[in-house]
C-alpha cells in the first residue's frame, strides 16, 4: 500500500526548499552556485540508472554506448575550455579527485606541502583528511597574513630543502591568486608535483580571470564544478602531462572510484558550453560585485581582510566578527533574516575553534548569476549592518530580504 503521507511530505519538503532557497534567500555561500535551467533539464535522465566503471572504450559492463559518448563530449567541453591536453570527469567531488591524485601519484611518507587550515587549506589537504590517509607527511605552507597569500621569501628556501613529492596550492578561503610561477621555477629542479586545486575558483579561471594555472606552471588543475562554475556537483582534473593522467586515472579507478554517476555529464557539458560563451562576463562581474560588496562592508565598519590589496581578487570576502560576537553567532542571526552564510576560520584562529571561528566567508558567485550588480550589493550590506552592528530583529529585516530578493530570479550568464 502506497504511503501517501510520506509521499506528500516529501513533495511539500522539495517544494519549500525550491522556494526558500531559490526566491526567498541571498545566498552568499562562497561553495555553492545555481545551475542554469537549461542545464537543469538534462540533470535527469537514462544515465540516472546506469553504472560505468573504467575508462572511455574500457569499461567493464556492457551496454555503454552512449555511456561512452556523453562522457566523451563532458571530457572534450572540459579540455577546450580549460585549454588541457586532457581531462578527467568522473571524480563525484573535489576531495575525492585530490585523495586520486595522492594515491596516484604519491607514496605513504612522501612530504607534501599545503596551508594550514586557519591560513585557507580545504581538509582534503591535510592529515586528518585525504592526504593525511595516504600517509604523506604534512609541512605548513608559509603565509604572509600582511597580503593574505603565500610567503616566497621563506617557501622558497623550505622547498629546496624539505623537496617535496607534491605541493597542493589553492584553498578554500581564497582572496589573491597563488605565485604559480614562482613556485615552478624553485622547482624545475626537483621532481616536485604542483598540484592546483582551483575549486573556489574554477569558473573564474575559466572566464580568463583570476590566473592562469596550467599555464603559469601547474602541473596538475582541479576542482569542484559547482562553485564559482556554476555547473553541477562534481569535479574535474586537468593537466598537460600524459603519463601524470595515467597515474591519476589509476588512483581514480580502481582506486577511490566505482561507479563515477554518469548523470552529471550533461549537465556539465552544456554548462562549459555556457561559460565558454558567457564565462568572461560572468568572471568580470564576479570580481567586480565582490570588490563593491568588501568596500561597501568597510563602510559600514567592518573588519573586511585584505584592504592592503583591494580585499579580494576572487568571489570570496572574509569579515572578522571577533570584535561583533564571531562567527557562528552572526551567521545563525543572518540565516534568521534569510541572508545564507558561513563561519569560517580565519588567520589567527586556533584550528580547534572550528565550532565557533571568528570570521565570515562570503561568496558573490550565485547572487551574480542571478543578476546582481555592483549597486546591488550596496542594499546587502545594508542588511549586513541592521543584522549584525544594530542588531535589528532578523524577522524585520528578513521582510526587506524577500522583498529585494523578489527582483533576482532569473538565471544570466546561460542559454535560459
Amino acid at each position: 500500500m502506497v504511503n501517501n503521507e510520506i509521499l506528500d511530505k516529501v513533495e511539500r519538503c522539495v517544494q519549500n526548499q525550491n522556494t526558500w532557497r531559490e526566491t526567498k534567500t541571498i545566498n552568499l555561500i562562497a561553495s555553492e552556485n545555481h545551475i542554469s535551467r537549461t542545464a537543469e533539464k538534462f540533470s535527469i535522465s537514462d544515465f540516472s540508472h546506469r553504472y560505468a566503471e573504467g575508462l572511455v572504450n574500457q569499461r567493464e559492463y556492457q551496454g555503454q554506448k552512449y555511456q561512452d559518448e556523453i562522457e566523451k563530449i563532458a571530457i572534450n567541453s572540459v579540455k577546450n575550455l580549460f585549454k588541457s591536453k586532457y581531462a578527467d570527469v568522473r571524480c563525484p567531488t573535489a576531495t575525492i579527485a585530490n585523495i586520486s591524485i595522492y594515491y596516484g601519484l604519491c607514496k605513504s611518507g612522501n612530504i607534501m606541502f599545503s596551508l594550514s587550515v586557519p591560513n585557507g587549506a580545504h581538509i582534503s589537504m591535510r592529515k586528518f583528511g585525504g592526504a593525511g590517509l595516504r600517509g604523506l607527511k604534512i609541512y605548513d605552507i608559509p603565509f604572509d597574513f600582511d597580503n593574505y597569500t603565500i610567503d616566497m621569501d621563506l617557501f622558497g628556501n623550505l622547498i629546496l630543502g624539505l623537496k617535496p613529492r607534491i605541493i597542493s596550492l589553492g584553498a578554500s578561503v581564497f582572496l589573491f591568486p597563488h605565485p604559480v610561477q614562482e613556485i615552478k621555477k624553485i622547482c624545475e629542479d626537483l621532481e616536485t608535483i604542483i598540484h592546483y586545486d582551483g575549486s573556489h575558483v574554477l569558473g573564474l579561471i575559466a572566464g580568463g580571470e583570476f590566473q592562469d594555472p596550467l599555464g603559469e606552471g601547474a602541473d596538475i588543475l582541479m576542482g569542484s564544478t559547482h562553485k564559482t562554475f556554476p555547473g553541477p556537483q562534481g569535479a574535474i582534473i586537468c593537466t598537460n602531462n600524459r603519463e601524470i593522467l595515467s597515474h591519476v586515472e589509476k588512483g581514480i579507478f580502481p582506486g577511490t572510484v566505482s561507479n563515477h554517476h554518469m548523470h552529471r555529464f550533461p549537465p556539465l557539458a552544456i554548462t562549459c558550453e555556457e561559460m565558454a560563451n558567457f564565462g568572461e562576463e560572468y568572471a568580470r562581474q564576479i570580481i567586480k560585485n565582490a570588490k563593491a560588496f568588501a568596500r561597501y562592508l568597510y563602510l559600514k565598519g567592518f573588519d573586511v581582510i585584505g584592504k592592503k590589496n583591494g580585499y579580494t581578487k576572487s568571489h570570496q570576502i572574509v569579515i572578522n566578527l571577533s570584535e561583533h560576537g564571531k562567527g557562528l553567532k552572526n551567521a545563525i542571526s543572518l540565516e534568521h533574516a534569510d541572508i545564507i552564510t558561513n563561519k569560517n576560520l580565519i588567520h589567527g584562529d586556533e584550528a580547534d575553534s572550528v565550532n565557533d571561528p571568528s570570521g565570515l566567508r562570503l561568496g558573490v558567485q550565485e547572487m551574480t548569476r542571478f543578476g546582481m550588480k555592483q549597486d546591488d550589493f550596496a542594499v546587502v550590506a545594508d542588511f549586513f549592518e541592521r543584522v549584525i552592528m544594530n542588531n535589528e530583529s532578523p524577522s524585520r529585516v528578513r521582510k526587506d530580504v524577500n522583498e529585494f530578493r523578489s527582483k533576482f530570479l532569473k538565471i544570466f550568464y546561460s542559454f535560459d
